[in-house]
């Protein structure tokens, strides 16, 4: 599953995907885009796996995208869905879709398609350090995809706001506005995510996936069949107590 764009490590339970191309910002090209949300779905199914880390090289956790040459480039809108916009959903899906919990980890920099990377996680841990920005209209490109990855995570105001403005916003607001869960000292950030981890990895991953299957349909669903929904999920936890 790695690739030059990524690395892959586990620990125990959990399972750590690095982005590995510090020297452009860990831009990733397309293709890359859709091996990175296939890595994280696959670690994520694997029995013995309780939890899944993002984690990046350098000094930037990602700065974007990287544009096919000019001459790759898609022509008609068909094409242009086939080639660029549905690698990104489809890692979206794929994020959605990994049965146990997501944790970023955001050392400097996300932008663009970055932020909307640490946006799609279950949860972001960042150092005081990162900043965020949806920075596309620089260039008149308007950041719908992203702006889907974090629909649900940003007050609509400050989302328009930062779309508009292409201004960065630092740890504390996206603290502050609900884009990260957690912000702590550049030189602590490892320890953050350590106990973070703790506190995920001595759960049985049967309730952890079924806290992350509740998170990913309840919010779109009606109460009564959020309700519904809740119930039979814990039923099936309480009912399956050797589940690991």
């Amino acid at each position: 599953m790695e690739s030059n764009a990524f690395t892959i490590a586990r620990d125990g339970a959990v399972a750590t995907v690095t982005l590995a191309k510090p020297e452009s910002g860990n831009r990733l090209l397309i293709e890359e885009v859709r091996a990175l949300g296939r890595a994280i779905r696959s670690l994520g199914e694997e029995p013995g796996i309780k939890a899944v880390t993002v984690r990046a090289r350098g000094e930037a956790f990602c700065l974007g995208r990287l544009p096919p040459a000019a001459a790759q480039a898609p022509k008609s809108a068909l094409a242009i869905r086939a080639a660029v916009t549905q690698p990104i959903l489809d890692l979206y899906a794929d994020l959605r879709a990994t049965p146990v919990p997501i944790i970023a980890v955001v050392q400097g920099d996300a932008r663009g398609f970055g932020c909307a990377l640490a946006g799609q996680c279950d949860l972001t841990i960042a150092a005081d350090t990162a900043r965020f920005a949806l920075p596309e209209m620089d260039i008149n490109l308007p950041p719908t995809l992203a702006m889907s990855a974090v629909l649900g995570k940003l007050p609509p105001k400050r989302l328009l706001h930062m779309v508009y403005t292409r201004r960065a916003i630092d740890a504390a607001e996206a603290l502050m506005l609900g884009l990260v869960s957690e912000v702590a000292p550049r030189a602590a950030l490892d320890e953050a995510v350590a106990r973070t981890l703790a506190s995920i990895t001595d759960r049985s991953r049967a309730a952890l996936c079924a806290v992350k299957e509740y998170m990913t349909v309840a919010p779109h669903a009606d109460p009564l069949g959020a309700s519904r929904l809740a119930a039979n999920l814990l039923a099936a936890v309480l009912a399956s107590p050797d589940e690991g």
